[in-house]
């Protein structure tokens, strides 16, 4: 065995069909692997392409890429894993395991403080990933009746349109986009509370990468609203015949809300799937409102926090923003051989992860 290490270039080609062979199996899948994960499979990212050689070629690969993301202002650094694969010939021999734990081991000396992962197996849950949180799915359409493997609930078009009149809605071509609109859609995007931080060059590439869609009959839609100060949001639609998925977008969620009921409204699609997260309220309670049903559904995958003192104190400077000065000024977090620990004067409580099943001790 050669690795756990890092893919050479020539390898890259290796890594790329086998990453086709095992997650891109239905007829109607594209081999673009690469193609919509850019920057998971980069040459700039080679490093954190981590491969198991036999027999000349690469048998197993686990990837990961690293990018901040900006919480309410705060930076931190994020590890997103995934892409996971070993060829059938080769599975049984703990190859997944050598990987997971060579990638965890790098990630703590490259100033990781949470890692999201695309999976949930139990090789993840035995280094304490836990589940990545709720979402809320909806679905806008005129229809009674849409086939999906969400098991979203329907909802009708009918929501409350108003207002909307003001504002111009547009599909957009991103190839042909004008550098001064990119500009304007990137600067929308920097107003997300939460959000991957991305310089203008990996906005613009992203953009362009959602050509590569996983089904070949699917097309990419970028789709903006444009009001009398310039956008006020899009977003990054997959439309496969009539039927839209909002993969990505930026702007205030009821307006998207709204402009999706009227794609629909207008016969331009039959029906939208989206998402809200649970601190998108205001839309939450739009939907309420309009009787738009939300169906609480997990978000694929697994996280872990991998250092919980660093990653905590880069938050404090948004936990002064919300709670008691004096109390955070006295707070404590202590990375503890047993959890993540929280203490405060003599009193520690700790959340503790042994074998994969989380729980707390309270040491008050």
């Amino acid at each position: 065995m050669d690795g756990p290490r890092a893919a050479r270039v020539k390898e890259l080609p290796l890594v790329e069909e086998l990453s086709n062979r095992v997650f891109r199996t239905r007829f109607d899948d594209g081999q673009t692997m690469f193609q919509e994960f850019p920057e998971l499979f980069s040459i700039e990212n080679i490093d954190n392409v981590r491969v198991v050689v036999e027999d000349g070629i690469p048998v197993s690969n686990m990837n990961y890429v690293i990018r901040p993301v900006s919480i309410y202002g705060c930076t931190i650094s994020v590890a997103s894993l995934g892409a996971v694969a070993t060829r059938e010939e080769y599975r049984g021999r703990g190859y997944a395991s050598v990987l997971l734990d060579d990638c965890i081991n790098r990630m703590n000396t490259q100033g990781v403080h949470v890692l999201l992962i695309s999976g949930d197996r139990r090789l993840y849950r035995s280094i304490g990933s836990l589940p990545a949180g709720w979402m809320y799915n909806y679905i806008i359409s005129d229809k009674s009746n849409v086939e999906n493997n969400m098991e979203s609930k329907i909802v009708n078009k009918g929501a409350d349109l108003t207002n909307l009149d003001e504002y111009t809605i547009k599909e957009i071509n991103i190839e042909e986009c004008s550098n001064g609109k990119l500009h304007k859609l990137a600067e929308l995007y920097r107003k997300e509370n939460v959000r991957f931080i991305r310089r203008y060059d990996e906005f613009h590439d992203l953009l362009l990468s959602r050509k590569f869609l996983r089904k070949t009959t699917a097309q990419k839609k970028v789709i903006t609203l444009e009001g009398k100060e310039g956008f006020e949001a899009y977003m990054y639609m997959g439309v496969d015949g009539m039927v839209g998925s909002i993969y990505d977008c930026a702007g205030p969620r009821e307006l998207i809300i709204k402009t999706c009921a009227k794609l629909v409204k207008d016969n331009i699609l039959e029906s939208v799937y989206g998402r809200l997260m649970p601190y998108h309220r205001s839309a939450i309670g739009f939907c309420k409102a309009n009787n738009i049903n939300l169906e609480e559904k997990r978000l694929i995958g697994t996280m872990k926090i991998v250092n919980f003192k660093s990653f905590m104190e880069t938050l404090r400077k948004y936990f002064y923003e919300i709670y008691n000065n004096g109390f955070i000024d006295k707070l404590e977090f202590v990375n503890d051989e047993k959890g993540a620990c929280f203490k405060l004067g003599d009193k520690k409580c700790i959340v503790r992860d042994k074998g994969g099943v989380p729980g707390y001790d309270d040491k008050s």
